[in-house]
């Protein structure tokens, strides 16, 4: 089983799909036919099962390219000046929306990543 089909699998288990933001193909084994498949970049519990693919040294490829965006898009600044703690709290906050995410998988993710400014 490739890795795509692991993070859709993940991803119907994790949370359900919503709106719009990136697409991918799946292709349907059954029929030969190739269908296109929605994630969520904003959805919390999308850019988790992203992150924490980093954070264990896996990718989930192009389809994690945008949640990783929006994960690392979060940032506090004051003055200009990136401030690292409040940045890795907001980011901290958003991840926490999702219901399904461990408290360990999270703490996990915040501090390999939660302070890094891309």
């Amino acid at each position: 089983m490739n890795k795509l089909n692991l993070l859709i699998i993940a991803l119907t288990l994790l949370s359900p799909l919503s709106a719009i933001s990136s697409d991918y193909v799946m292709n349907d084994y059954k029929s030969g036919e190739e269908h296109e498949q929605s994630v969520d970049s904003g959805d919390p519990c999308v850019v988790v099962l992203c992150m924490f693919g980093k954070v264990t040294g896996n990718s989930g490829g192009g389809e994690c390219s945008s949640p990783e965006k929006t994960f690392f898009n979060i940032i506090k600044k004051k003055k200009g000046s990136f401030l690292p703690n409040p940045t890795s709290d907001a980011r901290k906050a958003f991840i926490s929306k999702c219901d399904t995410a461990g408290k360990d998988t999270i703490d996990k993710i915040i501090r390999k990543f939660g302070k890094i400014k891309l």
